[in-house]
C-alpha cells in the first residue's frame, strides 16, 4: 500500500506540475488579450469556424491558443465564461471545438515514433485520426449554428468601440492576473484532488482489470490473429503497438491495411481507458458540472465517428 501511496503521490506531482501552470497561463492570457483589445486583431483567422458555429471571436482565439497548448485554450473558454463574455453553450461547443488542435499537434509524439516502425501506415493512421477529429469538431459547429444566435456582437467588440485599445504595460499583465486569482484557485481546488484519485486508481491496477476485460472484445474484430494481438496491445501502449506492427510488417506476417486497421479499432477500444487521464483534465478546466458534459460529448461524437469511419475502411479498403 505504501508503495501504491508513493507512486501515486510522484505521479500526481508530475502530472500538477505540468498542467496547472498552462492552466494559470491560459487564463491569465485570456484576461490580458480582452484588457488589450486584441481579439479582434487576432481571431480573423478563425472568422470561418466562428461564423459557422456563431461563436463569439473569443472563442476564437482560444482555437488559436490551443494549437500551442489545448490546457491553456480551454484555460481561456473558462475565464471568458466567468466573466460573462460567452454563455455556457458556447463554452461547451468550443471546448468541443478546442480538442482539433491537439489531435493536429500530437503528431510531434506520435510521428516520431511511427514513421520509423511501421513507415506511411503510420502516417495514414494519424492522418485517419486528423479526418475523425476534424468530423468531430465539424459537428460540434453545426451544433453551434442551430443551438445558438447569431449576430450577438463578442465583448471584445463592445469594449473596443467604447474605450479603444490600450497599450501593453507591465501594469495591465500584472492586473490581469490579479482578476484571474479566483479562477486559477477554482481549478486547483478541483484538479488536485481529482488527480490524486485518478492517479490512485491507476497505481492499485484498476485500468489494467480494465484493458484485460475490453482484450475480449478483439475476438470480434475481422482481422488476422496477428493484427488482433496488435489491437490488444494498443489497449495498453500505443509506442508497444507501433513496435509490433513493425516487426509483423517486417516478417510479411500482416499488410498495411492491417496494421491501420487495428490500431484505429484499438484506438476506439482504448476510448474508455482514457479517462484515467481526460477525467482530471476536464473536470480540473471546467469543474464537474461542465466538466462531464464536455468530456461526455467530446468522447461520444468521437466514438461513433471513428466507428463509422472504420465501418466504411472495412468496406471499401480490401
Amino acid at each position: 500500500m505504501f508503495l501504491v501511496l508513493t507512486a501515486t503521490l510522484i505521479s500526481s506531482a508530475k502530472f500538477l506540475a505540468t498542467m496547472l501552470p498552462l492552466f494559470a497561463v491560459g487564463v491569465i492570457v485570456a484576461e490580458f488579450l480582452v484588457a488589450l483589445g486584441w481579439i479582434n486583431r487576432i481571431t480573423w483567422i478563425t472568422r470561418p469556424l466562428t461564423s459557422l458555429g456563431h461563436l463569439k471571436k473569443e472563442c476564437g482565439a482560444s482555437f488559436l491558443t490551443a494549437f500551442l497548448s489545448p490546457a491553456a485554450g480551454n484555460a481561456m473558454l473558462v475565464r471568458y465564461h466567468e466573466a460573462g463574455l460567452i454563455g455556457r453553450r458556447e463554452l461547451l461547443i468550443s471546448a468541443i471545438v478546442n480538442t482539433f488542435p491537439g489531435i493536429v499537434m500530437h503528431w510531434r509524439t506520435m510521428l516520431p515514433v511511427a514513421l520509423p516502425l511501421i513507415g506511411v501506415s503510420g502516417l495514414i493512421y494519424y492522418g485517419l485520426l486528423v479526418l475523425v477529429g476534424l468530423i468531430k469538431t465539424v459537428v460540434a459547429l453545426l451544433m453551434g449554428r442551430f443551438f445558438l444566435e447569431a449576430g450577438n456582437p463578442s465583448f471584445s467588440e463592445v469594449c473596443t468601440e467604447k474605450v479603444g485599445t490600450p497599450s501593453m504595460s507591465w501594469e495591465l499583465l500584472v492586473d490581469s492576473a490579479k482578476k484571474s486569482r479566483k479562477t486559477i484557485f477554482r481549478i486547483i481546488c478541483t484538479t488536485v484532488p481529482i488527480t490524486l484519485v485518478m492517479f490512485l486508481l491507476i497505481n492499485a491496477g484498476v485500468f489494467d482489470h480494465l484493458n484485460k476485460g475490453l482484450a475480449f472484445l478483439t475476438a470480434f474484430v475481422p482481422l488476422t490473429p496477428e493484427a488482433l494481438s496488435i489491437v490488444a496491445i494498443r489497449l495498453g501502449s500505443n509506442v508497444g503497438a507501433f513496435t509490433v506492427a513493425g516487426n509483423l510488417l517486417y516478417a510479411g506476417s500482416i499488410t498495411g491495411r492491417d496494421v491501420v486497421l487495428s490500431l484505429l479499432i484499438g484506438n476506439l477500444l482504448a476510448s474508455g481507458i482514457n479517462l484515467r487521464y481526460l477525467v482530471p483534465y476536464y473536470f480540473g478546466i471546467f469543474g464537474p458540472g461542465v466538466g462531464v458534459r464536455v468530456l461526455a460529448v467530446s468522447t461520444g461524437l468521437r466514438v461513433v465517428v471513428m466507428i463509422g469511419l472504420i465501418g466504411v475502411l472495412f468496406k471499401i479498403w480490401r
